[in-house]
């Protein structure tokens, strides 16, 4: 059996901003299929993100709706050019371990800044790859050393985005009880811990360091990604099961919370001053 190939986040947006502008126009899936040639099934798996989207259908889609406005057809050429562009991660297509990861390094590439909130393991973008292969092996015991091997590559290669020109700004919360938690070998975990200290002359990076004892109210981590222009504010909720992308409402919700728990948070420089203790009882 062939398995559906699952839309990536970018062909999804893209498929939303024509179905917005489609709903605006008054106009349904079948006036739309008459319009451009194709039945009402291709233009619902077209905003599905099912189906790719040509310069010639965006064009001729956004003159079937009545698209004028000059930055909004810039944006949605933006979109479409973003769905088509191919990134380092393509690579990795077919990958049934890192192929999840897609999206989220597309996203990562996009950003402007990345808040986030770590309550399981220190965040992906500042893991030293011993680390990140302890977190795998720990998770994923029956994994073969080539499938880890590969993920712990991507995993590293993601990083570059906080050293690229204008990198973007990433401010992490992370709980006090990770930095006891020997989740690799304790000369790994000193590394590791040396690895966040190294980050503070950064002026790109922030970390703070939750005390122990705080009442967060969540059932997992969660990152919010300010996105460049024309894509929106997003949030990813990560648990046991996944990680989940939401947008709107959910992310005002979400920055709320991460302002309570940065202000639950030691500073910079009590941060700093613990995660060097611990880092020098191992």
């Amino acid at each position: 059996m062939i398995k559906k190939k699952t839309p990536g986040m970018r062909a999804i947006w893209l498929g939303q901003a024509l179905r917005e502008i489609r709903d605006a126009a008054d106009l349904t899936s079948r006036e739309a299929g008459r319009y451009l040639y194709r039945d009402g099934s291709s233009i619902s798996r077209m905003e599905n993100g099912e189906i790719p989207i040509t310069v010639e259908i965006l064009e001729a889609w956004m003159e079937m709706c009545g698209v004028t406005d000059p930055h909004k057809r810039t944006d949605l050429m933006t979109i479409r050019k973003d769905v088509a562009q191919s990134g380092w991660w393509d690579g990795y297509k077919g990958d049934a371990v890192v192929s999840n990861l897609m999206d989220r390094a597309w996203m990562e590439s996009k950003a402007i800044a990345i808040r986030s909130f770590d309550s399981a393991s220190f965040p992906g973008l500042l893991q030293i790859p011993q680390y990140a292969e302890a977190l795998m092996r720990a998770r994923n015991p029956g994994l073969g050393a080539d499938v880890i091997e590969r993920w712990v590559e991507v995993r590293v290669t993601r990083q570059h985005v906080l050293g690229k020109y204008q990198p973007l700004r990433l401010t992490t919360i992370i709980e006090e009880h990770q930095l006891r938690n020997l989740a690799a070998h304790p000369e790994v975990m000193r590394a590791q811990l040396g690895h966040l200290l190294e980050q503070w002359d950064r002026s790109n990076i922030e970390i703070r360091v939750l005390p122990t004892g705080v009442c967060t109210g969540l059932g997992g981590s969660f990152e919010l990604i300010d996105l460049a222009d024309p894509y929106p504010k997003v949030a990813l909720l990560v648990s046991s099961a996944g990680e989940i992308c939401v947008e709107g409402a959910e992310v005002e919700s979400l920055s709320k919370t991460y302002d309570r728990l940065l202000d639950a948070s030691l500073d910079s420089k009590a941060s700093k001053k613990l995660i060097t203790a611990e880092r020098d009882k191992l």
